[in-house]
């Protein structure tokens, strides 16, 4: 039995939700072989679900458990390679943990005018498409989230509870897309900063400079 760990993604400047296990898993500073499934040429996921019991990415594969689902995935990091030996995704104080898994959470199953009309794949073009104002109305909201963690938070740091976890982990995505789009950020005076620090941080900035690297897609 391996106890390599495998992780399949999707095109870099495509799958928003692999970004997030990549990114877990370098936060984690954890070893592992990355397998990319294009995306493109498996619209009948058929590739996909020779991996993935959802027929979807990312997943997983460690010790011949599979788990798919990018916060599945943090959650499975975190109790297999807990701090002290990996660094924390979690905050320490119970209150800030809370906090932090409900903004991960909101994150994973809300915003959804927000991811259609801001594709994670129109990112990556020169000139993308103006938002619908129902996308704005999410954005606005979600960065009031972002700047209540951020007037809250107690420990030192650039990122919601001053060390990188989980719950940048789950909105660097959006924060590329919010940065992409130029989303005004006037209401929330801290949030550019927030936000400047997340697309630096070296796994952040290693998963973007590759997808970059590809050519931009407006449609997949």
């Amino acid at each position: 039995m391996s106890d390599e760990l495998v992780l399949y993604v999707g095109e870099k400047n495509i799958s928003s939700w692999s970004m997030r296990a990549f990114v877990a898993l370098h936060a984690k500073n954890l070893s592992f072989t990355e397998r990319s499934i294009p995306l493109r040429e498996d619209k009948d996921r058929a590739q996909r679900r020779r991996v993935s019991p959802t027929g979807r990415v990312p997943v997983l594969h460690h010790a011949r458990l599979v788990i798919p689902d990018s916060l599945a995935i943090i959650e499975y990091l975190e109790e297999t390679f807990p701090p002290p030996a990996h660094p924390a995704l979690w905050p320490q104080d119970k209150a800030e943990r809370a906090h932090a898994r409900w903004l991960a959470a909101t994150m994973h199953s809300g915003f959804m005018k927000l991811r259609e009309s801001m594709s994670f794949n129109l990112c990556f073009l020169k000139e993308p498409p103006r938002p619908t104002p129902e996308a704005l109305e999410e954005a606005a909201e979600m960065l009031s989230y972002l700047q209540d963690a951020l007037d809250a938070k107690k420990a030192p740091g650039p990122f919601l509870f001053g060390p990188f976890t989980a719950a940048d982990v789950m909105y660097a995505t959006a924060i590329v897309r919010l940065t992409a789009f130029r989303v005004p950020t006037a209401a929330t005076p801290k949030t550019p900063a927030y936000m400047e620090a997340v697309l630096a941080h070296p796994a952040v900035k290693r998963w973007m400079d590759a997808a970059r690297a590809l050519p931009p897609r407006e449609t997949y």
